[in-house]
């Protein structure tokens, strides 16, 4: 493998710690509701772009009186008031800014490619002053297909003018995983301990991103 020279991280699962915040409170939105839903229905969200559409997975086989549209625009009601009053330093995962610090003081390019939509994005990284470390920041707003898809790996590529054997995915979907494989890189996966995600198609697996280090500087 060449020398890596940009490292292209996803936000939820990865910098942020957000995909436990969410699934409580959908949790708590299908107790409140008395929506005979299993919450693990909703791990199908993870990773996923609004382009996407696995709601009516979510309704598959279920006795339940509302379309997947209204399922969808009554979770978004009830989670947007509730998330904007979140802050999201504290679920910010710790070693997130010495990892940045120790890829940028090496001259590594640095992007954050995410399917979530631009505002949250820089709310998430401005929390705890991280948009510095950035040399780019994109979401799958900005694209025809979103990941899966290769497109936003494809773009951070371009953007710095480099080879796909260059850049490093770091992910922990498997929407997300497989848009870093489609685009011919190598993918590194931050290991999933509660979603029971599919994270196979992954070239190696992180506990901590620290762990990234030796593949992007191997002694």
């Amino acid at each position: 493998m060449k020398q890596i020279k940009a490292v292209f991280f996803d936000l939820d699962g990865v910098l942020v710690n957000s995909e436990i915040m969410h699934q409580k409170m959908t949790e708590d939105f299908l107790k409140e509701e008395q929506i005979p839903i299993p919450p693990e229905r909703f791990y199908l969200l993870i990773g996923s772009h609004k382009s996407l559409n696995p709601w009516a997975q979510i309704l598959e086989g279920l006795d339940i009186d509302m379309s997947a549209n209204e399922l969808r625009q009554r979770l978004r009601a009830y989670k947007e008031p509730r998330l904007a009053n979140v802050n999201y330093r504290e679920h910010i995962f710790p070693e997130v800014k010495e990892v940045l610090q120790i890829l940028k003081q090496n001259g590594i390019k640095i992007a954050c490619a995410s399917s979530s939509n631009m505002d949250y994005i820089k709310r998430v990284l401005d929390s705890d002053d991280l948009r510095k470390w950035f040399d780019l920041i994109v979401t799958c707003d900005d694209f025809k297909k979103s990941k899966p898809k290769p497109d936003i790996y494809l773009y951070c590529q371009n953007y710095f003018q480099l080879q796909a054997d260059e850049c490093l995915v770091v992910e922990d979907s498997e929407i997300g995983i497989q848009a870093g494989k489609s685009a011919g890189m190598k993918v590194i996966a931050r290991k999933d301990y509660i979603f029971h995600l599919n994270q196979s198609k992954a070239d190696a697996f992180i506990n901590d991103l620290l762990d990234l280090i030796p593949y992007v500087m191997p002694s």
